[in-house]
């Protein structure tokens, strides 16, 4: 059952293809990238089936507060916010190591010290340490991705002699993290909350300045506990390490295995729990919105001028149709409309046609897709069935005696097959913006 304020995922035709990471959906934009962030909840690497209402807006609100809370520590990448669920960054050259800072022995760092391990990233902890106990100070145990994408715990000397970072780099980072850090704790401090651990992430610009990228302080990248509940030794953690116990009662650590169906009301507890820390750390109530997510990213972008709204797929059958394919796009850019030519031969590669219909059919902004091929035309019948966009044969012909042959192909389609042909390159692409000025009036 579609939520229609749930943000499954996005696909925004006129910024390209997005690089889909387990939260958020980033379009590179040349020097700078779009980051959507979505309702999607991981644990253990693995996105869980059903998403969290608003984890999203807190994930991008809460990371434009810290940004702000944070930056006379150092730069950071974004560069505008054009929606809640939305941040406009710099792209940065990512230095591929996470920086984990922790205070207290919880998580992955008591399961190991329980087990009898007391070295971590070559750092010794002391012995007679419990569960939730504060660590002595601060300590950095940075982790980096392994060859199958999981994080792996990682040395600093190994960080170095891998090459991964430069010694300098360490040691700006490792001085920036803790800084970071202690900002973090200072201000949660004041506002009720403890800041347990957290990860941050760092890219350099095009001059080499390190810049802080990625999250900052998120109930997604970090722990929190609330003072209240520590104070009466009440452990409750209002992020996503309350998914990561759920998922761990379930029998769930990730490695391949099935994730488990989130109940309604797990569902409901996380989300309350990062609505509570957002809140907690703004000073400010997350304003519901019934509006489709969907719908209001979309207006959103256009608001601001980063997309038009609306979007012409042209599909070509081979490489010797391009000058007929030019007079379609030529038209389409005088109308002002945005447009991509792909070519895939239904008779050579259907599958990769179908592939592209299942992406397609994702669009957030409304679309007509404009086939050119021509003589038995499966084409334009493969994707008019399987499309649910407005589908238009544009089929090139090389003459009189081409038209009368063939034309037959792309008129005659299967009933269930809505396929409009229209003959002139210029009227095809002037039908798609009637269509679409249509489809956006409605």
């Amino acid at each position: 059952m579609k939520e229609p304020q749930v943000l499954h995922h996005t696909f925004i035709p006129e910024l390209g293809i997005p690089q889909r990471g387990k939260v958020r959906d980033i379009y590179d934009q040349d020097n700078n990238l779009t980051m959507i962030a979505s309702d999607r909840i991981s644990v253990f690497d693995i996105v869980l089936p059903q998403p969290i209402r608003d984890k999203g807006r807190v994930l991008t609100e809460l990371s434009r507060y810290w940004f702000q809370q944070t930056e006379d520590i150092i730069p950071n990448h974004i560069l505008s916010q054009p929606d809640p669920n939305i941040l406009i960054v710099k792209k940065c050259f990512p230095l591929k190591v996470e920086m984990i800072v922790r205070s207290y022995l919880v998580g992955s760092l008591w399961r190991d010290y329980r087990s009898g391990k007391r070295t971590k990233c070559g750092i010794t902890l002391p012995d007679g340490l419990k569960e939730n106990d504060a660590l002595p100070e601060p300590i950095i145990t940075p982790t980096t991705k392994s060859l199958d994408s999981h994080d792996e715990d990682i040395t600093k000397e190994e960080l170095i002699t891998n090459g991964i970072v430069t010694k300098d780099q360490w040691e700006e980072m490792a001085r920036v993290s803790l800084a970071l850090f202690e900002r973090g704790q200072e201000i949660a401090e004041k506002k009720g909350l403890i800041l347990i651990d957290t990860k941050y992430e760092f890219g350099l610009d095009k001059e080499g300045n390190l810049i802080l990228i990625d999250e900052i302080h998120t109930p997604d990248s970090s722990r929190y506990w609330f003072k209240k509940d520590q104070e009466v030794q009440e452990v409750k953690f209002p992020d996503k390490e309350f998914a990561r116990e759920w998922a761990r009662s379930q029998g769930f650590i990730g490695q391949n295995a099935t994730p488990p169906q989130l109940p309604d009301d797990i569902r409901e507890k996380i989300r309350e729990g990062y609505r509570n820390v957002y809140e907690t750390l703004t000073g400010q109530p997350l304003e519901q919105d019934d509006t489709p997510v969907n719908y209001r990213v979309l207006n959103r972008l256009k608001e601001q001028k980063i997309i038009k709204g609306v979007f012409c797929l042209i599909l070509a059958g081979s490489e010797k149709d391009q000058p007929h394919i030019d007079k379609i796009t030529h038209t389409l850019t005088d109308l002002g409309i945005p447009n991509k030519t792909i070519i895939r031969s239904a008779h050579k590669s259907p599958q990769q046609v179908v592939d592209l219909i299942n992406l397609y059919n994702d669009s957030l902004e409304p679309l007509v897709c404009i086939t050119v091929a021509g003589r038995s035309n499966a084409l334009s019948g493969l994707v008019a069935a399987n499309l649910r966009w407005p589908v238009i044969a544009c089929p090139p012909f090389k003459d009189h005696s081409d038209y009368l042959t063939n034309i037959h192909s792309s008129l005659q389609m299967p009933s269930n097959v809505p396929a409009m042909t229209v003959i002139d390159p210029k009227n095809a692409a002037l039908a798609t913006e009637r269509i679409l000025r249509s489809m956006e009036q409605n």
